[in-house]
């Protein structure tokens, strides 16, 4: 562990790992599950992948404030973690018994505890992390995520090869989210006890103390790049799997999982390590080169024709998203003072505001474009928002005397 990771934080390392456990498998599995085994059309599957951000949307209008307060995280990440548990024994539920609506409840519950689970553990590492190292060390929070995927990934896709080969019931298919739910409940235990120790510490004498959070034109500028950068991001996430079945002509959904699989986890797995980088380089411009390598990478998968080049790309693609996702954090955290949870809640209320509209807009694009449209759409909006970072953020950072002081930073 690097020295720069606040002692105090260990304790949630592993809780973040057995939260994360299915993260992967079922964002994968929910549109491969809506367009086999009910049919679902382009707006469906966008609807349907669009209720996960739906509930983490409502989980930071619902508990920003409160998250603010060191007293109320401890109770706050069981509840979380509880919700997910439910939500997980819904979706195998729904999937065992082939029911749709069933379904939509379980992924709408799934983002509500996902979404508080990652406003409080985010609002505790930017809290007790200083600006010169703060996206260091909340990489080193993604990188237990990574590890959580890791393990839970294994588990289900080796489980999933398994009984395809022996073709086993679907109780033992999607055994798996029996085990994610039950990861789920240990995560909300271990980390109730981390975060009341903490809380017990009284870590800063100003920490109980609610700011509001300063919008100014570079505070609205941020929220507006969280939103745009999710919307365009949520337009291929739901489409990109669908469009590799029917166009490379993959039948096995092991098979096209490998083509994700290692992408997903070395981005994390890095994040540490993009990090650190990241707090090196101005900002603005590391968010510019971002959106343009970003767009350009979607554009080759639209090129590709084997999944190994999908899984290159989606490599690179990933580390982009999760460098540029920690660089925001960074910059949104300071600009909230000590409000980091309120600011955090509007950064996780924008985002899933632009997850909800990304799926709907591409399964829209999707109807009236072909396949193809979602993606082309996406890499338009990519570039500008590289454009918009060079010539509107850098400016504006570099005569911000806040960020200046904060960073002592060539910006």
């Amino acid at each position: 562990m690097k020295g720069n990771f606040p002692d105090k934080l260990k304790p949630l390392l592993l809780p973040i790992k057995l939260n994360s456990l299915g993260t992967f498998f079922v964002s994968f599995l929910i549109p491969i599950i809506a367009h086999q085994q009910f049919s679902a059309n382009g707006w469906q599957m966008g609807l349907l992948f669009s209720l996960q951000a739906v509930g983490a949307g409502c989980s930071a209008l619902l508990f920003s404030k409160k998250v603010n307060k060191w007293g109320s995280r401890a109770g706050l990440i069981r509840l979380g973690s509880m919700v997910k548990m439910f939500a997980y024994i819904l979706l195998y539920a729904a999937i065992i018994i082939s029911n749709y609506e069933l379904m939509i409840i379980a992924t709408f519950f799934l983002g509500l505890g996902s979404g508080l689970f990652r406003l409080v553990s985010n609002t505790c590492f930017a809290q007790l992390s200083g600006f010169n190292n703060r996206a260091e060390v909340l990489g080193i929070a993604s990188k237990q995520f990574g590890l959580g995927i890791v393990w839970g990934s294994s588990l289900a896709f080796t489980l999933l090869s398994v009984a395809d080969a022996l073709e086993l019931s679907p109780i033992i298919t999607y055994m798996s989210l029996v085990v994610f739910a039950i990861a789920s409940a240990v995560a909300g235990l271990k980390g109730y006890k981390a975060l009341s120790l903490i809380s017990s510490q009284k870590v800063t004498v100003s920490i109980e103390r609610v700011d509001e959070i300063r919008y100014t034109f570079i505070t609205i500028f941020l929220f507006a790049m969280v939103f745009v950068g999710q919307l365009s991001g949520s337009l291929v996430a739901p489409f990109l799997e669908v469009y590799l079945l029917d166009h490379l002509k993959v039948t096995n959904i092991v098979e096209l999982s490998l083509a994700y699989i290692p992408g997903g986890i070395l981005s994390m797995l890095l994040a540490p390590k993009l990090g650190r980088y990241a707090d090196k380089v101005n900002p603005a411009l590391y968010l510019g080169v971002a959106g343009v390598t970003g767009a350009f990478t979607t554009w080759l998968m639209l090129q590709s024709v084997s999944l190994w080049q999908i899984s290159l790309l989606f490599i690179i693609d990933a580390s982009i998203i999760i460098a540029a996702g920690l660089v925001l954090s960074k910059l949104i955290s300071e600009v909230a003072g000590e409000s980091k949870g309120r600011a955090f809640g509007v950064q996780d209320f924008v985002s899933n505001l632009g997850a909800i509209s990304g799926p709907l807009v591409g399964g829209l694009f999707w109807q009236m474009q072909g396949s193809k449209g979602p993606f082309m759409f996406s890499i338009s909006t990519e570039l500008v928002l590289a454009l918009c970072c060079v010539t509107i953020l850098l400016p504006a950072l570099r005569k911000s005397s806040q960020f200046i002081k904060a960073g002592k930073q060539k910006i």
